[in-house]
């Protein structure tokens, strides 16, 4: 059972064909991974504060929607977070937010399930990042959480930078090296490496050196992606495609990878077990995954038919 925690927020995402309009959509990093993972048929179970408001209500209906387990969340009266989504030509997006105060933020420890609630609902593996482990009050409660919860689990943590929120390189460098600490599985692209350490280190550099105690796995966009393990490096290249945005491609990725390494009964065991072949297999499977998800608008994961079908026909 994989456990993913944290944000699910609206988008308001810009129409890129008539600038000045949007539309509500539900996101969230985290959200999307959970969706990812429901429609690849992934058993999960998804955590997170949602409002009573009636983004909240707009929230709910998109996880039923698409068959997202999320019984255990809490449900709060604090206002939904709002992101603001705008694209580029190319379709790649930036981000202003509304979070003081708002839903997602507000963990406290009585809402995090405990050692054995994990343990009876077969939780091998906890998937976080982006704004939870990034937004106080919030973060520090599910980061001394998870901490103390890493037996027999494997903790993913998809770094996921937000630099529009105004947060400080020097603050997060600390914060995401810290959560690193203790995580099996890091997740970052290499935009989010050149922006936590500022051009001062290079980004393969900083990839090794995670690597001596997780498996890393750097996303470069058009140019695929770099795993790293311990003094291994492999290159898995990315599909040509048109790209229409590349909403939710990050959270497309960690979901398919995620969900190969729950079909194969690899979480909550040593990741140095996977053979190189195999493990480069997953991610590639992973990227096709991402890529499917970049052809559309919004993040709209492939279901697992849909991605056996592109498979097939490579």
């Amino acid at each position: 059972m994989i456990l993913v925690i944290g944000e699910a927020l609206i988008d308001l995402i810009e129409n890129r064909y008539q600038p000045g309009a949007f539309n509500a959509i539900v996101g969230g990093a985290n959200a999307n991974v959970a969706l990812a993972l429901a429609r690849r048929g992934a058993a999960h179970t998804f955590y997170a504060r949602m409002s009573t408001d009636r983004f909240g209500d707009i929230i709910r209906k998109r996880l039923d929607d698409n068959g997202v387990n999320y019984g255990n969340s809490i449900v709060t009266k604090d206002n939904s977070t709002l992101a603001i989504v705008s694209l580029n030509e190319a379709g790649s997006p930036t981000y202003s937010f509304y979070v003081n105060g708002t839903a997602d933020w507000g963990w406290t420890p009585a809402e995090l399930p405990t050692n054995y609630q994990l343990t009876d609902m077969g939780v091998n593996c906890i998937q976080f990042g982006c704004l939870t482990m990034a937004m106080e009050p919030g973060n520090l409660v599910i980061e001394a959480w998870a901490a103390k919860n890493t037996t027999g689990i494997t903790i993913s943590h998809d770094i996921n930078i937000r630099a529009a929120l105004g947060f400080d390189p020097d603050h997060e460098r600390i914060r995401v090296e810290r959560v690193n600490a203790f995580s099996h599985i890091i997740k970052a692209s290499d935009e989010d490496i050149e922006w936590l350490y500022q051009g001062a280190r290079n980004v393969d550099d900083v990839a090794t050196e995670w690597a001596q105690t997780a498996l890393v796995l750097i996303t470069r966009g058009a140019d695929g992606t770099s795993i790293f393990r311990g003094s291994e490096r492999y290159d898995v290249p990315s599909r040509k495609i048109n790209v229409v945005d590349t909403v939710g491609a990050g959270d497309t990725f960690c979901a398919n990878l995620l969900g190969q390494l729950q079909d194969e009964g690899y979480l909550g065991k040593d990741l140095n077990q996977i053979p190189a072949d195999a493990l480069q297999h997953f991610v590639h499977v992973a990227g096709i995954a991402a890529s499917i998800t970049c052809e559309r608008a919004g993040c709209e994961p492939p279901t697992k038919r849909e991605l056996a079908e592109v498979l097939e026909a490579l």
